[in-house]
């Protein structure tokens, strides 16, 4: 039997043009169908804005085509500039997995052609992000429907009227595991909605805790400017480049700082962090408390700077509660619900009966 072909889908970019929780989680989800037998591709945003895109779209320009490919990550990635449309050059799958940006428009366009589409939700663009998704349930093309955690199921749910399967985000948790405690708390993705005010300001009032900053998403010129004129002022915080080896970043770390003001429907990196027993200190949006449970604290997003402060110091300097959450961590990240093969086996069954 021919392996049953599946497109995962973004209307944003792929590897290495973004790397986030979608991006990762794409990138081990397509390895991962690929090993139990599927021939996995990955559709994407071809961005502009680096010399990795400029190269590839006057590539795609000189063969006439819209669509370009390369599979340097192990997969088939096809990148374009509106992946929602232009589909001219994709060799087409068996069905699609949508999971992002201008996700309905992509699942119509999927639909002409005669292909089933499954929407898995990893963020709320359904729920007012964007205004693009239809008033009515019977309006959407999808076939079937995934969550990444009972938070974006439960608001899917109240949107649209539809249960949704339930897959948390897909890990591979030797990518992540370090040993040993390392001595600095790391903060990740130093921008505005991920906390960069309340990371800055427990920094400033901490002068004796060293921090991790750690690049994630692009800046633009003025925004790159502020974190460096903020950051010159903190002699306790350092700031290191984006890196797909999270590994050497946990290693460095010893508390995970996730300040974030964005309802995250899951929070990728504290899940990551779980995984070498390191705690987690976090606001409480959305599904954070799904990913963090008892392997750290959570915090109020409104909460002062002192009252983050507080907790910081709790968890750094009294070192039974300090072990206390290494341990639940160690235990949460050991939990049925994120062990690959229990994942893939629902979501290959989810395929199959789309497909079919």
């Amino acid at each position: 039997m021919a392996p049953m072909r599946i497109l995962l889908a973004s209307g944003t970019p792929h590897l290495p043009q973004l790397i986030g929780g979608l991006e990762i989680n794409t990138h081990h989800l397509a390895l991962e169908l690929n090993e139990r037998g599927c021939s996995t591709g990955v559709l994407s945003k071809l961005s502009l804005r680096d010399s990795f895109g400029a190269m590839r779209f006057a590539a795609s320009c000189a063969q006439f085509k819209n669509v370009v490919v390369d599979r340097s990550l192990g997969y088939e990635v096809y990148r374009c500039l509106r992946p929602w449309k232009d589909l001219r050059g994709l060799v087409l799958p068996q069905v699609v997995v949508i999971q992002n940006g201008n996700m309905v428009q992509m699942g119509r366009a999927f639909r002409e052609k005669g292909i089933a589409s499954i929407a898995y939700l990893h963020g709320l663009e359904f729920d007012g992000e964007s205004g693009n998704w239809p008033d009515k349930a019977e309006d959407l093309p999808f076939s079937a429907y995934i969550g990444n955690s009972l938070f974006t199921a439960a608001r899917f749910k109240a949107r649209y009227g539809i249960d949704t399967a339930v897959i948390p985000p897909i890990f591979r948790p030797d990518v992540y595991r370090t040993y040993g405690e390392g001595r600095h708390v790391t903060f990740i993705n130093p921008i505005q909605a991920k906390g960069l005010d309340i990371a800055l300001a427990v920094a400033t009032l901490c002068p004796d805790i060293p921090f991790l900053f750690v690049r994630a998403w692009p800046l633009s010129k003025k925004e790159e400017a502020e974190l460096q004129r903020r950051l010159a002022m903190l002699a306790n915080v350092r700031l290191v480049d984006r890196t797909t080896d999270m590994a050497s970043i946990y290693k460095q770390t010893r508390i995970l700082f996730v300040p974030t003001q964005w309802q995250e429907t899951w929070g990728r990196v504290v899940s990551e962090a779980h995984f070498s027993g390191i705690p987690v200190l976090s606001s409480d949006l959305g599904g954070l408390s799904e990913s963090v449970g008892p392997g750290g604290i959570l915090v109020n997003a409104d909460a002062s700077p002192i009252i983050w402060a507080e907790h910081l110091r709790l968890l750094w300097n009294d070192p039974t509660v300090y072990q206390e959450k290494r341990e639940a961590a160690f235990a949460y990240a050991d939990r049925p619900e994120i062990m690959v093969d229990r994942q893939m086996e629902q979501f290959v069954d989810i395929t199959e009966r789309v497909a079919a």
